[in-house]
């Protein structure tokens, strides 16, 4: 398969903390990449009442429970975010908020199962094939904007962190030429 024929799906959330089992999320975002495009007018955005709410992950994505106090819950949002997970996931540690998602849909009665692109482990294979590993490679997510070039503004928002993904992986796949 060519990538331009793939349907990818650069995805990032915001959850109450990073423990599986007991923590929520709060905010998701995706923008849909079709034909190597990234089709940010057909992206989704929304925010997710939690069932409790952890004040301390507030610092980093400013989220506060009086934000989340008119939001659907997760199974009330749960037919509307699998409609728009259609393809291949993409983002930066993409596992993660797989994991997340999985739970949730589970939770709320549904199936749920993607081929995933983490752009961190992409970027490694890059290295690692055109011979450029060196000692200690930075793959964070602010490391990978900075060696693509983009600016960081508002990190920690899913729109923005699944924008920034998008963005790195179209320029991973086209300045590599890389295909399936």
């Amino acid at each position: 398969m060519r990538l331009e024929d793939a349907t990818f799906v650069a995805v990032d959330l915001e959850t109450t903390g990073l423990d599986f089992k007991r923590d929520e999320i709060i905010a998701f975002a995706a923008i849909p990449v079709r034909g190597m495009k990234i089709r940010l007018s057909e992206a989704s955005y929304l925010t997710i009442r939690p069932e409790r709410y952890r004040m301390d992950g507030m610092k980093y994505h400013g989220i506060s429970a009086d934000d989340l106090k008119r939001s659907p819950t997760f199974d009330e949002a749960a037919d509307r975010i699998l409609n728009v997970l259609d393809g291949i996931l993409v983002g930066y540690c993409v596992e993660v908020d797989y994991r997340f998602l999985q739970r949730f849909m589970r939770k709320s009665g549904r199936s749920f199962s993607r081929r995933r692109v983490d752009i961190a482990l992409l970027e490694k294979w890059i290295i690692d094939r055109h011979g450029r590993r060196r000692t200690g490679e930075d793959l964070s997510f602010d490391a990978l904007l900075k060696r693509y070039g983009l600016k960081e503004h508002y990190r920690h928002n899913a729109m923005a962190d699944a924008f920034f993904s998008a963005q790195i992986f179209q320029i991973q796949t086209m300045k590599y030429n890389i295909d399936t």
